[in-house]
């Protein structure tokens, strides 16, 4: 804001990102040994991995889209190949840009209403930073622990139980 006019500027610089939080709660120790161990194999931050929303599987959307034109990027994209005449999913669907570590984990805006050769625009958000396959059945993003405390150390263990035990991560890329 300038202090002369008032007048402001805001920039979109494209910065939202997922984060997530998961509490485990009464979990015999031997079982979480186990998630301890991936997040070991993660060394803190440094690492990462592929997760999804287990609350938005949709796997009734077993289709993938294909990228209609080169060079599309924002928040809306032309695919094709899904099937034809009707609405695909609806807006708050999530849906995942990319495969492997270029997975890139976003939120339907619009319904996707598809036409009679299998094309639609999809709208959503954040917008996307890169241009490949477009995946509506169990979307996942690309994901790293928010901070290097996150391993059983920092659980609450009594009696051989897990009794409250918090993982953070935030979308990596």
């Amino acid at each position: 804001m300038s202090k002369t006019n008032s007048a402001s500027e805001v920039y979109d610089l494209e910065g939202a990102y997922w984060e997530f939080e998961i509490e485990l709660a009464n979990v015999l120790e031997a079982d979480a040994l186990a998630l301890d161990a991936f997040l070991a194999k993660c060394r803190g931050s440094v690492g990462k991995f592929l997760c999804f929303d287990y609350r938005f599987l949709q796997d009734e959307l077993d289709s993938f889209a294909r990228v209609v034109e080169p060079y599309q990027d924002g928040n809306v994209l032309n695919v094709s190949g899904l099937p034809v005449n009707g609405v695909y999913a609806k807006a708050g669907n999530r849906i995942q840009i990319g495969v492997g570590e270029n997975a890139e984990l976003k939120v339907l805006t619009a319904y996707v209403v598809v036409d009679s050769h299998g094309a639609c625009t999809l709208e959503f958000e954040s917008p996307m930073r890169s241009n490949t396959p477009v995946y509506f059945k169990r979307p996942a993003g690309v994901f790293r622990l928010l901070d290097n405390k996150q391993g059983l150390a920092e659980a609450q263990v009594k009696n051989g139980f897990v009794t409250v035990w918090k993982i953070k991560g935030r979308e990596a890329f």
